[in-house]
């Protein structure tokens, strides 16, 4: 007689090892303030996986990475502070393990790049903190990196003009500055805004010049007036003789060269009305009924110089003297 058939108890197989279905971060190009989301899915629910020991993170930091059905794994990546690389990935360690035990394979993410180092302003001088007429200054202005949207617009300018900035690099950039005319001022700088970044999209910081000073006020000389008149005669001339120069129209402390001919004399201007006092003994050296040239020049501080201003006098030491004292008739009826 035949026996009866039997069934071993129900066994499983699974000889099918866990794969990455995809490791991915939601932002590869991380620049300063920026994250990334971390996305790990695994083609079936792992074992023993935790992030903190499974993935090896290059310049940055993972938080614990969590999932609800152990399959999608998220947590976010930040990247470390002030550096720049190109090369980064996320490295999945093979030491998890599917339900059955199964090991995985290991992954690693596409590469990321990160930038968190703000641009810089290394320099930002002018040739010239003095100007005064016909003066321009060359502006330089130099960036720690190359930048990105910079322009003139990203530059206030006091009291003149600056030229398009140009660059070769994008790092340094230089433009010509040409003060306003007619202007004193003492206190003026360049400004630079924070609407640049650098390639990576950071921002930097403002910056300004040093400060310059602008003189392109030329000085003037209304009138140059000899206190004797037209005629220097032997009594005006006793110990010495002036020169008064009125109504300069220029500041306190400057320089004025009185020329008498080719004598020069120059004294230090005090107020708009000044006398310059020539010595006697050079004024009797003058030949008498000739007639000279007093100039004036004027430069104020910052070497500006006035139109020259001149006039003239003569020098008049002799006596008036009789020629002929006489009568048409000396016998007179």
């Amino acid at each position: 007689n035949a026996g009866p058939s039997a069934t071993t108890a129900n066994y499983t197989i699974d000889t099918l090892a866990p794969s990455v279905s995809s490791f991915t971060l939601s932002d590869t190009a991380l620049k300063v303030g920026e994250t990334a989301t971390v996305t790990l899915v695994f083609s079936e629910a792992v074992s023993g996986f935790s992030s903190d020991a499974d993935i090896t993170v290059q310049n940055g930091s993972l938080a614990t990475m969590s999932s609800s059905d152990n399959i999608t794994w998220t947590g976010t990546f930040t990247p470390s502070s002030n550096i720049e690389d190109t090369t980064n990935i996320l490295t999945l360690a093979t030491s998890y393990t599917d339900l059955a035990g199964n090991s995985g394979p290991s992954a690693t993410t596409a590469n990321y790049t990160i930038d968190t180092t703000a641009p810089s302003v290394s320099s930002f001088t002018m040739s010239d903190t003095a100007l005064k007429i016909g003066e321009t200054s060359t502006v330089t202005l130099v960036f720690s990196e190359a930048v990105s949207g910079f322009s003139n617009a990203d530059i206030t300018v006091q009291n003149g003009s600056l030229t398009t900035m140009t660059s070769g690099n994008n790092i340094t950039w230089t433009g010509t500055f040409t003060p306003s005319t007619n202007l004193e001022d003492t206190s003026n700088v360049l400004t630079l805004a924070t609407s640049y970044t650098d390639t990576a999209g950071n921002a930097g910081p403002s910056a300004t010049t040093a400060n310059y000073t602008i003189d392109t006020l030329a000085p003037t000389i209304s009138s140059i007036t000899p206190s004797w008149g037209s005629y220097l005669n032997a009594t005006e001339d006793n110990s010495d003789g002036t020169v008064t120069v009125a109504t300069i129209n220029i500041e306190d402390s400057q320089t004025l060269t009185i020329g008498l001919n080719s004598v020069n004399y120059t004294g230090s201007v005090s107020s708009n009305s000044v006398t310059i006092t020539i010595a006697g003994g050079n004024l009797r050296a003058l030949s008498d009924g000739t007639t000279y040239t007093i100039t004036a020049n004027v430069s104020d501080a910052a070497g500006n110089a006035a139109t020259q201003g001149s006039t003239t006098f003569i020098y008049d030491i002799t006596a008036p003297a009789v020629s002929s004292f006489t009568l048409s008739d000396t016998a007179l009826k």
